[in-house]
């Protein structure tokens, strides 16, 4: 698979959160486990993997977290973080931006919660050290190999019969949902 030099990028401007919001989730599909990306004291990006609890309409991913882990530590310092989904037999990759912070709302922790939580979370939804990370997405760009694929498989046959070896090109979007200080990007 050549997907970082034959995509071909398209470059995509979405003013709709919601639109961009609806865009994502459909490619992540039911991909529930992302590698959360945070930079340590020392300025070194460092990944874990977390359960999605949520991706909200408006372009908002939740995550539960230890409020007393590297993760906490390390957003509360930076809060620059990236997310990143894959999924390989589909052929779709998701890599998304964004700003990052702890909320302590009981509310959302009871509305989110999953018993299976408590493995990490022995008190349930009421552990002490339980935080929501939300994570407010700015921009994302996907590849879905998998996209199009009667003109791929129409584009490989002519590429075949003209003996050239190029694989037709995977479908690469950016959206942004928020300028870069996490605002919306048409906010007055």
């Amino acid at each position: 698979m050549r997907l970082d030099r034959d995509a071909t990028e398209t470059p995509f401007y979405e003013a709709d959160v919601r639109g961009a919001a609806a865009r994502l989730k459909a490619k992540i599909g039911s991909l529930s486990v992302a590698m959360v990306t945070a930079a340590d004291h020392l300025g070194t990006p460092t990944s874990r993997p977390l359960t999605t609890q949520q991706f909200d309409d408006d372009g908002v991913l939740w995550f539960f977290v230890s409020s007393e882990g590297t993760l906490a530590r390390d957003v509360e310092k930076n809060p620059r973080v990236n997310v990143n989904y894959s999924d390989p037999a589909r052929g779709v990759y998701v890599a998304i931006s964004g700003y990052g912070r702890l909320v302590y709302d009981p509310d959302r922790i009871f509305a989110l919660w999953d018993d299976e939580l408590e493995t990490w979370f022995g008190e349930g939804p009421l552990d002490p050290q339980l935080a929501v990370l939300r994570i407010d997405v700015d921009r994302a760009e996907y590849w879905d190999e998998h996209s199009r694929g009667v003109i791929r498989l129409l584009a490989r046959a002519h590429a075949a019969l003209r003996r050239e070896p190029r694989s037709p090109p995977a479908e690469h979007r950016r959206l942004t949902l928020r300028s870069g200080n996490g605002e919306s990007p048409h906010a007055a």
